[in-house]
């Protein structure tokens, strides 16, 4: 589904080169739920973000789906990223003058899709906020945002969902409930999630962990959940 094949990301600062990525190999299967930890600028968000077509790597190839990504114009990334990716942010990102219901529809016409009203209830259902569609953001709680980020993501039905620290702004409790749920919906939907934590509590619940120091990314088998 994912795959990078010696990837290197490099960045100017002044006269200085700042190396990101440094030759990075991996690939991620449906249905897996993988983690990707590190500490602060170590290259976390560079991986996800090049996974993402946000950025391109400065050497080596990325395939999306069987697709070549790091060889195309800014056009045609954009447009797999809007058909085959979801987003899940630390903030929820949502758009405050949106009620819930609203939130998904937005989404799905972004990505070039009809409004599925069924599968709109579905997933509110799904994720248990059906109750709050007439809400809008700022009624809702962090647990709760989460939940309606998560099926935002997931209304265009992508291959690929990339969370981006999902859990910082929640306590414990919602913190691994939400971790929980992005795990069973992997798995339930069979699509591939990477999720980009600084929460080591979280990794009980993932298939695979990576860790990234200063831009090497390294396999942790000993950290995933059993």
């Amino acid at each position: 589904m994912i795959k990078l094949k010696d990837v290197s990301k490099t960045f100017k600062q002044g006269a200085e080169e700042i190396h990101a990525l440094k030759n990075t190999n991996f690939t991620a299967e449906k249905g897996e739920f993988i983690a990707v930890i590190g500490p602060s600028g170590s290259g976390k968000s560079t991986f996800l973000t090049i996974i993402g077509g946000l950025q391109s790597a400065s050497t080596g190839e990325v395939t999306l789906a069987g697709e070549r990504v790091d060889n195309i114009n800014p056009r045609q990334r954009s447009k797999i990223r809007f058909e085959k990716l979801g987003f899940i942010l630390q903030a929820s990102s949502l758009v405050p003058f949106l009620k819930v219901e609203e939130q998904l529809l937005l989404h799905a016409k972004a990505a070039g899709k009809k409004a599925d009203l069924k599968r709109r209830a579905h997933l509110l259902a799904e994720l248990g906020v059906e109750q709050l569609a007439k809400k809008y953001p700022a009624d809702l709680s962090g647990g709760e945002r989460q939940r309606v980020a998560i099926a935002t993501a997931l209304m265009h039905e992508p291959e690929v969902i990339l969370a981006d620290e999902p859990t910082a702004a929640l306590d414990t409790e919602r913190a691994l409930e939400t971790c929980r749920l992005l795990r069973d919906l992997t798995h339930e939907y069979n699509r591939t999630t990477i999720m980009v934590t600084h929460d080591r509590r979280l990794l009980q619940y993932c298939d695979r962990v990576y860790e990234i120091r200063d831009g090497v990314l390294e396999e942790k088998p000993e950290l995933a959940g059993k």
